[in-house]
C-alpha cells in the first residue's frame, strides 16, 4: 500500500506538472463517462408516470365524481375496474352535497376536461380543454407557467406549450363547442402529463357543464379535487362509494407498492456489447497519450531503476497515472453529466412539452459507468506500464534510444477473431443489433490484434516510397507499441462511422418509410389541403392560388362530408385486405369518400369515363375498390367526434370503377348526395390537375409563402419525384469523422515526432533541408490516419449491411392500386448501398487533412543534436 501511495503522489505531481496532456487524458475518459450519466439522468432521473390516474392531483388529497343512481358501486384503488348498475338516468352531486359527505374542513373544486373542436384564426382545431382553477393551490404541481399569466376570469385560457404557435400565442382569441364561447389566450403553460394532457385549460365557467358531455365514472369528465384535513383512506373510499362516489385518493395511492416496470432497460447480452466498444475506443483514445507521458517520463523512471527500483514498482508508477486519471475524470464526468441532466431539466420538458417527473439519478447505472471509466483508464495505462517496466536506464541516462522489442502481435488469433466475427456479423443480418454488435466486437479485437502485423507489412512495402513516406512507415513499424493503438483507435472509430453511413444509405436506397414522403397525388399536380379552415379563410386561399395561375385553369375542389354544424364526417368502407396490412386514412385526410363534380371525379381516374359520370350524376358514389360494393351498395360509417355517440353510417347506391394507374381517392359521390342524405360538405382540398397545366416550381413557391401566410393550417404540395439526398448524412458523420479521426492522429503524431527527435537531429546534422522535419511529421499523420482508415472501411462495411437488413426498418406506407393507403413489408431495394462520398472523406480527404495539419503545427528549423558529456 505504501507503494501505491508514493506511486500515486507521484503520478498526482507529474499531472500538474504537464497541464494540456492531463487535460486531454480527462477529456478522452470523462466525457463518455458524462455522456453516458447525462443520458441515464435524463432518461431514467425522472420518477415514473403513475399509469393509472387519470387527473393529475397536483397537491389534492383525492379527487372524486359521482351521481346518486351509482349507489354501493365498487373500484379498485386507482378509480378504475368500476362495477355499476350503468343507469342512464344521471343526477350529478353538487359541490355542497360532496362536502356534506367529506370530513368537516374538507374543501372541493370542480374540474372538467372533455375534447373540443375550437376555431383559431387559422383555421379549426380538435384537442383537450381543461376547465379549473390553475391558482388554487391544489393545482400546484399539475403544470408549470412558462409565459404569460395564469386565467383570472371565466373566457381566460392557457395553452399546452405543445400546442403554442401564432394561432394560439397569448392575446389570442379562440372559439370552443357548437356555442362558439370565446376564449381569449392569457398564458403559456407545461402540463403533466398524467392522464390526458390539456391543449387548453380555461377559467371556470368559461364553458358549460353540458360541453363536457354525459358523467361517466370510467371517464371521469366531471370531478372534484379535495383537500381534506386528514388522509383520505381507503375505509373513507369505501364509504363513499356507497353513496355513489369514485375517489381517487392520494393516501390510497401512495401506500401501494409500485408495479413493475413494463419495460426494465436492455438485458446484460443486449448492452454488453456496447459496453466493450465503448471501453475499446477510451482505451485505444487516451493509450497514445499515456504512452507519451510515459516517453517524457523515461529518466524519472530510469533514475527509480538506478536506486533499486523493481520492474514491479517502474509498472506501479505508470498504472498509477490511470488509477489517478480514471477516477478524477470518471467521478468528474458523473457529476457533470448528472448535474448537466439536472439543470438542463427546464430545456428538457421545454422540448418534450410536459413536466417530467420528480427528479432522481439512477446512482447505481451512474457508479456503474463511473467504475467503467476507472477500468478504461487502467486498461489504457497498462501498455505503457508493461514498457516502462523494461525501462533501460543505462540507455535513457546516456541519451541513447532505448532498443524496443520488434513484435509482430499476435497475427493467428488475430485472423481468427477476424475471420469468426465477420462470420457471425453474416449470419446475425436481419437479427438483433445486440448480435450485430457483438460480432463487429469481436472483428475489432481481431484488428487490433493484427495492427502490428499489418504495420509491419506496411512498411515492408514503403521501401520505393519517398524519404518521409519511407521513414514514417519504418518508424511506426520500428515503435509498434505506439503505433498500433493509434491505428486502432482510428480503425475503431472509423468502423462505427462506416457501418452508420452505409445502413443509412442502404436505407435512402430502399425509399421512404413515411407517408409524405411517398406520392401524394400524380406526378405534376400542385394541392393545397387543410381540412379545418373556415369557408372564409378557404375563399382567400383561392384567392391567392387564381392570382399566381395563369387565366383559364381549373382550380379542381375536393370537399368531404360534415354534420349540419360543419364538423367532418370522417368516411371509412370495409375492404377485404391480408391480414398483415393495416388501413390508413388516405392522402386527402378525408377519410374513405371525396366529395366533388366531374373534373374531381377525372382527376381520380386520371381519364375520362363517360360510365363513372354518368353514375355520380344519377346520385351514385363512384368506387374504386368493386370489393366493398355489396348488392349494387356501398355501406360507410362516419364519425364526426371522438364519442361512440359520434358515429353513424351512411349506405348509397354505388358502381365500381378502376383507376388508371394509381387511384388517388376511395369513393366520390356529388355534393348534392350529401345533401340529400342530410349531410353538408366542407373543403379539404384544391387542386391543379398536371393534364390541365403544370404548375412551375417557382410558382408553387409564391402559392406556398401566400398560403401561409393566410394559415399555418395549410399544405401546399408539389409532386415531383425527389430523388433521397445524403446531404445530412455526409454533415453529421463527416463533423464526427473530423473530430475523432484528426483528433487521434494528432495526438498520435505528435507522440511519434517526440520519439523521432534522435532521428531528426541526425538528419540535420548531415544537411537535411528544414522543411524535411515537416514532410516527416506530415508523413507520420499519414500512415496513421491512411492505414486506421482504409482497415476501419473494409471492417466497418460487414457490420453495415448487417443492420441495414434488419427486418424492424422494413416497414413502410405505400399507396395501393385501388387508392388504399397499406402498411407492407419492403424488400425492393438494393441489399446494400456504399456512401462513396463518406468513404472517399474518411480513405481520401481526412488523411491528407491529417498529413496538412501535422506539417502546418510542426516548427520546420531542425535541431542540432547536443554532444553529452561521456
Amino acid at each position: 500500500m505504501k507503494g501505491v501511495r508514493a506511486a500515486l503522489r507521484i503520478s498526482r505531481r507529474n499531472a500538474r506538472r504537464s497541464k494540456w496532456r492531463s487535460a486531454l487524458i480527462l477529456a478522452m475518459i470523462g466525457l463518455p463517462v458524462a455522456l453516458v450519466s447525462f443520458v441515464l439522468s435524463a432518461v431514467f432521473g425522472p420518477g415514473p408516470m403513475p399509469d393509472h390516474q387519470r387527473y393529475p392531483l397536483g397537491q389534492a388529497d383525492a379527487l372524486v365524481t359521482g351521481a346518486h343512481e351509482w349507489a354501493s358501486l365498487t373500484q379498485d384503488a386507482w378509480g378504475q375496474q368500476i362495477s355499476w348498475d350503468g343507469a342512464r338516468k344521471q343526477t350529478p352531486f353538487t359541490q355542497a352535497e360532496i362536502t356534506a359527505l367529506l370530513d368537516p374542513g374538507s374543501r372541493v373544486i370542480p374540474v372538467a376536461q372533455a375534447d373540443f373542436r375550437y376555431l383559431t384564426p387559422e383555421g379549426y382545431w380538435m384537442g383537450q380543454i381543461r376547465q379549473v382553477d390553475l391558482r388554487d393551490p391544489m393545482s400546484r404541481g399539475t403544470f408549470r407557467l412558462t409565459e404569460g399569466r395564469l386565467p383570472a376570469a371565466p373566457g381566460e385560457a392557457v395553452v399546452s406549450a405543445t400546442m403554442l404557435g401564432s394561432d394560439t400565442a397569448p392575446g389570442v382569441t379562440l372559439f370552443a363547442g357548437e356555442e362558439r364561447r370565446p376564449l381569449r389566450v392569457v398564458g403559456v403553460a407545461l402540463f403533466d402529463l398524467t392522464g390526458i394532457p390539456p391543449d387548453l385549460t380555461v377559467f371556470p365557467g368559461s364553458l358549460p357543464d353540458s360541453a363536457f358531455g354525459r358523467l361517466d365514472p370510467t371517464l371521469m369528465s366531471h370531478a372534484w379535487l379535495v383537500e381534506s384535513p386528514r388522509p383520505v383512506t381507503w375505509a373513507d373510499v369505501r364509504r363513499l362509494n356507497e353513496h355513489g362516489l369514485v375517489v381517487v385518493s392520494r393516501a390510497v395511492i401512495d401506500g401501494i407498492p409500485p408495479d413493475e416496470p413494463s419495460w426494465a432497460g436492455p438485458s446484460l447480452p443486449q448492452i454488453a456489447p456496447w459496453v466493450g466498444i465503448m471501453l475499446l475506443e477510451v482505451v485505444l483514445l487516451a493509450g497514445p497519450a499515456f504512452a507519451m507521458g510515459r516517453l517524457r517520463r523515461s529518466r524519472e523512471f530510469a533514475l527509480v531503476a538506478v536506486q533499486g527500483g523493481s520492474p514491479a514498482h517502474l509498472r506501479t508508477i505508470a498504472l498509477a497515472d490511470g488509477l489517478l486519471f480514471g477516477v478524477a475524470a470518471s467521478v468528474l464526468g458523473a457529476a457533470l453529466g448528472v448535474g448537466a441532466a439536472w439543470l438542463a431539466r427546464p430545456l428538457l420538458e421545454q422540448r418534450a412539452g410536459y413536466l417530467l417527473g420528480p427528479f432522481a439519478a439512477p446512482w447505481a447505472a451512474v457508479a456503474t459507468a463511473a467504475a467503467l471509466g476507472v477500468v478504461a483508464g487502467l486498461l489504457a495505462a497498462l501498455a505503457p506500464a508493461v514498457a516502462a517496466s523494461r525501462t533501460d536506464p543505462v540507455a535513457v541516462l546516456s541519451g541513447r534510444r532505448e532498443r524496443g522489442r520488434d513484435r509482430a502481435g499476435r497475427p493467428l488469433p488475430g485472423i481468427v477473431l477476424v475471420v469468426a466475427g465477420t462470420a457471425a456479423t453474416i449470419v446475425s443480418a436481419g437479427h438483433e443489433l445486440g448480435w450485430i454488435a457483438t460480432s463487429a466486437l469481436v472483428t475489432q479485437l481481431g484488428l487490433v490484434a493484427l495492427t502490428p502485423a499489418l504495420i509491419a507489412a506496411v512498411a515492408r512495402l514503403a521501401a520505393r516510397l519517398p524519404l518521409p513516406l519511407r521513414f514514417a512507415a519504418r518508424d511506426a513499424a520500428r515503435n509498434r507499441g505506439r503505433t498500433a493503438p493509434a491505428v486502432a483507435a482510428v480503425m475503431t472509430a472509423v468502423v462505427a462511422l462506416t457501418a452508420v453511413g452505409v445502413t443509412w444509405q442502404t436505407r435512402l436506397a430502399e425509399g421512404p418509410d413515411y407517408v409524405p414522403d411517398h406520392p401524394q397525388a400524380p406526378a405534376g399536380t400542385l394541392s393545397i389541403s387543410g381540412q379545418d379552415l373556415t369557408p372564409e379563410l378557404w375563399d382567400r386561399v383561392r384567392s391567392a392560388v387564381r392570382g399566381e395561375l395563369p387565366a383559364r385553369v381549373p382550380l379542381v375542389e375536393a370537399r368531404m362530408l360534415a354534420t349540419k354544424s360543419g364538423v367532418p364526417a370522417y368516411a371509412s368502407m370495409s375492404i377485404d385486405a391480408p391480414a398483415n396490412e393495416m388501413e390508413l386514412p388516405d392522402v386527402s385526410m378525408s377519410g374513405d369518400l371525396l366529395v366533388g363534380n366531374e373534373d374531381l371525379l377525372r382527376y381520380v381516374l386520371r381519364r375520362e369515363d363517360p360510365r363513372a359520370v354518368a353514375a355520380l350524376h344519377e346520385g351514385k358514389a363512384v368506387v374504386l375498390n368493386p370489393a366493398v360494393i355489396r348488392q349494387g351498395q356501398v355501406r360507410l360509417d362516419l364519425a364526426a367526434g371522438p364519442g361512440p355517440d359520434d358515429s353513424q353510417s351512411l349506405t348509397l347506391p354505388a358502381v365500381g370503377v378502376r383507376a388508371t394507374g394509381e387511384g388517388w381517392a376511395r369513393a366520390v359521390i356529388a355534393p348534392e348526395v350529401a345533401a340529400k342524405n342530410g349531410y353538408g360538405t366542407v373543403i379539404t382540398m384544391l387542386v391543379v390537375d398536371p393534364a390541365d397545366f403544370r404548375v412551375p416550381r417557382a410558382t408553387a413557391d409564391r402559392i406556398a409563402a401566400a398560403v401561409e401566410r393566410i394559415s399555418g393550417k395549410a399544405t401546399v404540395r408539389l409532386e415531383v419525384p425527389v430523388a433521397p439526398g445524403n446531404t445530412m448524412l455526409l454533415v453529421v458523420l463527416g463533423i464526427a469523422a473530423a473530430v475523432l479521426v484528426l483528433g487521434m492522429t494528432f495526438v498520435a503524431t505528435m507522440l511519434a515526432a517526440a520519439e523521432s527527435r534522435p532521428d531528426l537531429e541526425t538528419m540535420s546534422a548531415v544537411g537535411a533541408a528544414p522543411r524535411v522535419k515537416r514532410a516527416v511529421v506530415a508523413g507520420q499523420a499519414l500512415v496513421i490516419a491512411l492505414l486506421g482508415s482504409v482497415t476501419g472501411v473494409l471492417a466497418g462495411l460487414a457490420p453495415g449491411i448487417a443492420t441495414a437488413r434488419h427486418p424492424a426498418v422494413h416497414q413502410v406506407v405505400i399507396l395501393r392500386k385501388d387508392g388504399v393507403s397499406a402498411i407492407v413489408q419492403a424488400g425492393s431495394g438494393p441489399a446494400f448501398a456504399i456512401p462513396w462520398a463518406l468513404v472517399g472523406l474518411l480513405v481520401v480527404v481526412l488523411p491528407l487533412l491529417a498529413a496538412l495539419g501535422g506539417a502546418v503545427f510542426t516548427r520546420s528549423r531542425l535541431p542540432l543534436p547536443r554532444r553529452r558529456a561521456t
